[in-house]
């Protein structure tokens, strides 16, 4: 082979200047900036607010909204057949005592102080009604029967009725009867623990019962052992069988001083959150009228219970295995606050009722015959005027600036429809001071009864307005000036507010179910 090439290589060399090219930009470079209106996915912090991005309370808050849009509009285009709260007129339920059982026993007509919905309970779906009835002289009972003295006492009775929705029928038997022996004022259900019930006293005090105790009968309850024989009418047969539940928590022993001895200081302070001393400084002196709970959504429900003064107290429910049901205080708040234009009413007086924002479980509505007063719990601001008006010139004491009722949209955050006393619908948006919309002389009976609101818990533009014997039905997406139905209720006549319950007004009268249905109280 030949080695001629094998030591060969190849140079070069470059004897120009390289080919550079050189751009200069005279203008500034366009960005653009877009806001939307979801958040993102990643989490990121945002360069606006910076806070971070959170995902899961927006679906929470926007996916009924959507869900219940969506069947409207599936409902519109004949997809879906009419919701429940579109077939009214026909009382599916009716809910009431027997005749006989109040007649003979009660001595005086009995009328619903306020209402609400036990779900699923044993499967079904059952109304709870706190009955309530005027002090009226009774001759003493022939033969010392055990049902009359038992009841001679009470004061309050609150029914557990089961809703059977097959038909029209007529629930008069309750599941079971809770009964106070102080005039109770206000009830409501434990949200994520339909067994227990809480409900507030004409003497400041809350009273807690648990569904779930054994019932007992009358005899039992007064250490009779013998009973009673059977009662030829059914219907009061019944109430002498073992229906009846006693209270199993009262903050009675937190009023009053002298409940405090005898009591484990191990409960008191470190179980319980309380201190020594309890009973001269914390709990209602004045008549509660409205007791409400809390959404569970984000964890234990809440108790809020308020007084005629406008005290708010905030109570938690605890479940002991040791100490059985108790209820922890973990807060109150005074509404009234003195200056020189109103150093002793301190611009609030006779509270009347209370609602909860829906998603802002912290901030709370109440009413008053003073106006609409938007609080915190913590004490702080709250996001929104103080203060909502219906009218900025309106006199203090009319009856157009009285609120007597409030519900919260649950989709719409911050949408909150009054009713007032003269029968004038308000709008609000929490975020401003005046309403959004107002229809004046709205309800036609008013004011000679009480009129009670609340928003449809499946279409997000209805709510139900319920005075005396009339329920009117309000579709927002169909009109915006009037109800586009009305119901006359079957019943009595509309009673003047708080003539038959003493010194009180019922605190509610009307409730919607999750499935849509409203439920209403008569007479």
């Amino acid at each position: 082979k030949s080695l001629k090439y094998c030591k060969l290589k190849t140079t070069s060399c470059q004897t120009g200047d390289d080919d550079v090219e050189i751009g200069i930009n005279t203008e500034e470079i366009w960005t653009e900036e877009k806001e939307m209106q979801f958040p993102t996915l990643t989490g990121q912090a945002s360069k606006s607010t910076g806070n971070e991005a959170q995902l899961l309370p927006f679906l929470r808050r926007v996916l009924p909204l959507f869900e219940a849009s969506i069947q409207e509009i599936n409902r519109r285009d004949g997809i879906l057949p009419p919701p429940s709260d579109e077939a009214l007129g026909q009382t599916l339920v009716r809910c009431t005592l027997p005749e006989s059982f109040v007649s003979t026993f009660l001595g005086a007509p009995v009328s619903v102080q306020d209402l609400t919905l036990v779900p699923q309970w044993y499967g079904a779906d059952h109304a709870l009604a706190l009955y309530t009835w005027p002090e009226a002289p009774r001759p003493p009972m022939e033969g010392g029967n055990t049902l009359s003295s038992f009841l001679r006492p009470l004061r309050s009775l609150v029914g557990l009725h089961p809703l059977m929705l097959g038909g029209s029928s007529i629930s008069a038997r309750p599941a079971r009867c809770l009964y106070s022996f102080c005039q109770l004022t206000s009830l409501t259900v434990v949200n994520g623990r339909s067994h227990l019930i809480v409900a507030g006293s004409e003497s400041g005090s809350l009273l807690v019962y648990d569904l779930r105790a054994r019932a007992r009968s009358p005899a039992e309850l007064l250490g009779d052992m013998e009973g009673l024989p059977p009662n030829p009418d059914p219907d009061v047969d019944h109430f002498q069988g073992a229906v009846w539940l006693p209270s199993a928590f009262s903050t009675d022993v937190f009023v009053l001083p002298s409940g405090l001895k005898g009591l484990d200081d191990d409960i008191m302070s470190g179980a319980m959150g309380f201190s020594k001393g309890l009973g001269d400084s914390e709990g209602h002196h004045h008549e509660i009228c409205c007791v409400r709970s809390s959404d569970a959504g984000a964890g234990d429900a809440l108790i809020f219970a308020m007084d005629l003064s406008g005290v708010v107290s905030f109570w938690r429910v605890l479940e002991l295995a040791d100490a059985g049901v108790k209820l922890a205080l973990q807060g109150s708040l005074t509404l009234a606050e003195t200056s020189r234009h109103s150093p002793v009413l301190g611009e609030f007086l006779n509270a009347s009722y209370l609602c909860i924002h829906p998603q802002q479980q912290a901030q709370f509505i109440a009413l008053s015959q003073m106006g609409i007063h938007q609080a915190q719990r913590q004490g702080g601001l709250v996001s929104g005027p103080k203060k909502l008006e219906l009218q900025e010139d309106a006199e203090p004491f009319s009856q157009c600036s009285q609120p007597i009722s409030a519900s919260f949209n649950p989709f719409f955050p911050h949408l909150l429809v009054v009713a007032y006393a003269e029968g004038d619908i308000a709008l609000f948006d929490c975020s401003l001071c005046v309403p959004v919309t107002h229809w004046a002389a709205a309800v036609n009976q008013a004011p000679r009864a009480r009129i009670s609101v609340a928003w449809s818990t499946r279409r997000p533009c209805v709510f139900f307005v319920k005075c005396g014997d009339v329920l009117d039905v309000w579709d927002l997406s169909e009109q915006t000036h009037t109800p586009v139905k009305s119901v006359s209720l079957e019943g009595e006549a509309p009673r003047p507010p708080g003539s038959l319950v003493v010194n009180s007004m019922p605190c509610s009268e009307l409730m919607v179910g999750m499935d849509g249905r409203p439920m209403v109280s008569m007479g």
